[in-house]
């Protein structure tokens, strides 16, 4: 048994850019330890890691925290491209340029523009199903979990189903430099993807552009171009980088939910025959399942002014790293946490965020994971696991690489 200074000794070395053996195929131990031998664990970098639910949340609804991490991803990736998306977009801009570009992108995350998907949405689902039925085994990573969240995004920003998968792998190469223990000899990789999914992109903004009307309802990026001719601020790398932004985010965190939420269904299979035999609990079920999974492991904020929490001060300019995935299982706020418990209530969870930054896609997420799996238990009679899985070595999310499954 390991004695407590042993156990704060090896909370105070943990290295968020080399993690323990083990440490992603199930996480929750290293953040077990953190959260109760080091909750202000101090990075190699100098940035505070936080573990604990109430300082996780405290931090994130502060309104005088900064997300601006332009300098950070200089220093990180070199002067460039993949710097001035992830500088400048929506998701690590602060107020005014964040609620400027968020307003133009609201409309369509609203429940009535959704509802209007809802139709599209389900007989994707059914069609991807067909697929699954006549294959019988499949690798439900790429064949299913990417390809449902990659032609809905493609529908919802009106961009070519069919470039859907070479979208996928640009998205892989700009978003994946955001973990902490990503290679910088691959940063060019970062830059490069970045050009390319902008040179892909302008094409179709120009073929707007040449439009006498622009139908602000068709797509996000038609709004987005509208906007742009009626003479609201938005530049055209802001119309460029909000749609990738749209499809990178909009495509990757269901993606992630989908194949780890049949994979720890597969898990707890009474909990998978209780949805089975009761579809009527399936929203909350959806919760706890993003609760467990918590796809955005790791988040970034900045104090500009000294900020009480209940583990201690944090001063002015203090770099901090997230943990809503450690906060998700926190035993003071959640009932054995972690066990999945697809009745659990209430169930608090800061999965998608909390105050301004709150995750803007979290109803589509839902949307499609309702429709998957409420489809899928009333479809096949048995649905079992053809193969190991396997987790994807990042940091910042949680993701399977693979997911063998037969499907009867």
């Amino acid at each position: 048994m390991v004695g407590n200074g042993d156990a704060a000794a090896a909370a105070r070395t943990f290295d968020i850019t080399q993690p323990p053996a083990g440490y992603f195929d199930d996480p929750s131990a290293t953040w077990r330890l953190l959260r109760q031998e080091d909750p202000l664990h101090r990075n190699r970098d100098g940035s505070i890691l936080l573990t604990r639910y109430n300082d996780v949340r405290t931090i994130w609804r502060d309104l005088s925290g900064t997300v601006d991490k332009y300098e950070i991803f200089r220093s990180r990736f070199g002067d460039g491209p993949l710097t001035e998306y992830h500088g400048t977009n929506m998701l690590f801009s602060d107020p005014p340029r964040h609620d400027r570009l968020r307003a133009l992108l609201n409309p369509f995350f609203m429940p009535k523009t959704l509802e209007r998907l809802r139709a599209a949405i389900e007989t994707r689902v059914d069609e991807l199903l067909d697929e699954l039925a006549k294959r019988g085994t499949v690798d439900f990573v790429p064949d299913y979990a990417l390809r449902l969240p990659t032609d809905v995004i493609s529908m919802l920003i009106e961009l070519p189903r069919e470039d859907g998968p070479m979208l996928h792998e640009l998205s892989e190469a700009v978003v994946n430099p955001l973990n902490a223990n990503y290679p910088r000899e691959r940063m060019p990789e970062g830059h490069d993807a970045t050009v390319a999914f902008m040179d892909y992109l302008r094409p179709h903004l120009e073929r707007l552009r040449g439009q006498s009307e622009i139908d602000a309802g068709g797509g996000v990026l038609a709004a987005l171009a509208a906007a742009e001719r009626q003479g609201k601020e938005i530049s055209e790398n802001e119309i460029l980088h909000s749609c990738m932004l749209m499809f990178i985010g909009g495509h990757g965190t269901t993606m992630n939910m989908l194949g780890a939420s049949l994979h720890f269904l597969l898990a707890n299979p009474d909990q998978m025959g209780d949805l089975k035999a009761n579809p009527d609990i399936i929203d909350g079920a959806i919760e706890e399942l993003i609760r467990f999974v918590s796809p955005t492991q790791l988040q970034g904020r900045r104090t500009t002014k000294e900020v009480e929490i209940e583990s201690g001060k944090l001063p002015a300019g203090t770099e901090i790293v997230l943990c809503p995935a450690s906060a998700n299982r926190d035993e003071t706020i959640f009932a054995e946490p972690d066990r999945l418990d697809l009745r659990r209530a209430p169930n608090p969870h800061i999965a998608f965020g909390a105050g301004v930054h709150f995750c803007i896609g979290r109803p589509l997420v839902k949307m499609e994971l309702k429709a998957t799996l409420t489809r899928m238990l009333a479809r096949f009679d048995r649905i079992e696991r053809a193969g190991e899985a396997r987790w994807r070595p990042l940091m910042r999310f949680r993701a399977l690489e693979t997911l063998p499954v037969s499907f009867v």
